[in-house]
């Protein structure tokens, strides 16, 4: 079985020393632990601490791959948006110079403006080692925002 762990951290969290961290956790624990932060009382704390963060990092021990999850407190919505940044690396072909030469590019997964629902769920992926399903979505997300802007 998979072990993670878990660093945790708080708008009141003023350095990262602060952070609450947890090692050896299975996935089951990862969820349970994020299931068990009121997010909205997170919000309204990043709100009265002027911009400090509330964040919720799990690292992968065998892969060292890791997924941050980031709450966003200034949404343009009533809803929770949040954040994830990672260390999962993908490789893009893009088509350059009228489509005749194509060359691979490396990002890393990242998605903005996510409800708590698919947080949630990309959390769960990364849990259960479904990171071609993050992939999926991830360059998905870039056809859809490269097409957008061209």
């Amino acid at each position: 079985m998979k072990k993670f762990n878990l660093e945790i951290r708080y708008p009141h969290h003023l350095s990262e020393h602060d952070a609450e961290q947890f090692g050896q956790m299975d996935g089951i624990d990862v969820l349970i632990k994020f299931d068990g932060i009121k997010w909205r009382q997170q919000q309204i704390r990043q709100l009265q601490t002027d911009g400090a963060n509330a964040s919720f990092t799990v690292t992968d021990q065998t892969s060292k791959q890791s997924l941050r999850l980031t709450l966003n407190g200034y949404s343009k919505t009533n809803q929770l948006e949040f954040k994830i940044e990672s260390d999962i690396q993908v490789i893009h072909h893009q088509k350059d110079l009228f489509g005749l030469i194509t060359r691979k590019t490396k990002d890393y997964i990242a998605f903005k403006q996510l409800s708590l629902t698919t947080v949630r769920m990309d959390l769960l992926d990364f849990l259960e080692g479904r990171i071609e399903v993050l992939e999926k979505n991830y360059k998905n997300i870039s056809k859809k925002s490269f097409k957008s802007v061209s």
